[in-house]
This record gives C-alpha cells, sequence and structure tokens, in this order.
C-alpha cells in the first residue's frame, strides 16, 4: 500500500492516544479524592484542636481572675468547683461573677467541661478525653482531690486548679492554671459608723 503525500494520524495512533490521556484523568481524580479525603480529616483535627485550646483559655481565665469572698466560700471536688471570678467568660468583664465549672458525660460516654455564670451556661465537648477531673494545688506544691482539703487550715483559695484529661490508656494531660492575686479575704478592720 503506497502511502500518500498527506500527513495525519492513523486510528491506531489515536486510540493510544485516548487511552493515556483517559489514564492520565482517572490518575487525577484518584488523587483529588485523596486529597479531600486528608483535607477533611486534617480540617476535623483543626476544628477539634482549635475547641480544646478555647476550652482551655476560658477555664484557665476563669481561674486566674478567682476572688475569694467570705460570704461565697470557694468549694471544689473532683467533677467540679464552684466560687467567684472577676474574669468571667459569658458575662461582663470586670464584676465578681458566680462561676461553676462541672465535668459531665454528655451523649455517647462525650466528656464535657460546662460552665455556668449567674443564668448563662455554655457546654465544651473535650473530644477524645475518656476521663476528667479537677485536682487542686495548695502553695507548698501538694495536690488534693478537694478544696478546701478535709484536714488543717488552708487559705480560702487554691494556689492552682488543675484539669486531669485522660485518653488512651497511658496518655493524661494536665492543664494547670494559677490563681493570680489574693487567696484569703481581706478582714474588715472596722465597722462603718451608722446613724
Amino acid at each position: 500500500m503506497s502511502r500518500s503525500s498527506e500527513s495525519g494520524m492513523t486510528l491506531l495512533e489515536m486510540l493510544v492516544v485516548l487511552v493515556i490521556a483517559s489514564m492520565a484523568l482517572a490518575l487525577g481524580f484518584q488523587s483529588l479524592g485523596q486529597w479531600r479525603r486528608a483535607n477533611a480529616a486534617i480540617e476535623t483535627l483543626t476544628l477539634q484542636g482549635r475547641q480544646m485550646m478555647l476550652s482551655r483559655s476560658w477555664l484557665e481565665s476563669s481561674v486566674r481572675g478567682l476572688h475569694p469572698v467570705e460570704d461565697t466560700p470557694f468549694a471544689g471536688q473532683g467533677e467540679q468547683w464552684t466560687g467567684v471570678t472577676l474574669q468571667p467568660v459569658l458575662a461582663t468583664q470586670g464584676g465578681a461573677t458566680a462561676v461553676s465549672w462541672r465535668i459531665e458525660r454528655g451523649a455517647g460516654g462525650v466528656v464535657v467541661l460546662s460552665l455556668e455564670e449567674g443564668s448563662q451556661a455554655l457546654e465544651l465537648p473535650l473530644g477524645e478525653v475518656a476521663d476528667a477531673r479537677f485536682e487542686y494545688l495548695d502553695p507548698e506544691g501538694g495536690l488534693h482531690p478537694q478544696w478546701p482539703p478535709a484536714l488543717g487550715l488552708n487559705d480560702h483559695l487554691p494556689a492552682a486548679v488543675g484539669l486531669v484529661l485522660e485518653g488512651a490508656p497511658g496518655d493524661q494531660r494536665v492543664w494547670l492554671a494559677p490563681v493570680i492575686g489574693m487567696r484569703n479575704p481581706v478582714p474588715v478592720m472596722y465597722e462603718p459608723e451608722t446613724d
């Protein structure tokens, strides 16, 4: 068969080009799917990480602002603590606000950190945490499961409040927040005169 002077692609060459193009397109779509799944997983982890950091920041702020009030003593157990803070999360800043932080179990056994300030409440899920508890640090560095401790004379407020987070076996993290300022109420030195 003689070949004419016209140049062009034969049917076989066209089929080879189409097969190569379709393989490249299939690999591209597969890579795109893997990238989407990886991106979604990273976004979920980033969102959980942000929520954990926000929860930690709010708890630390609330503890730093604890203020000793004789009429409203600080009380802490493993599952919750109550007191008065000058750095509320939900209420207006600067005013003495009654605050309560609790550890609760939500739907499906999810550990939730619950905050109450007056009539306002907020629930903060703790993600991959299996269990949690509060612990209280005295000025000498001793840890106590409750505050005030069962025996001895102690300050009105602990030196720090810790939240112990337990995940998988052997995985334990502690969020420790110091109490800034006075730990005991100021005694009244005089009685004001009344008419």
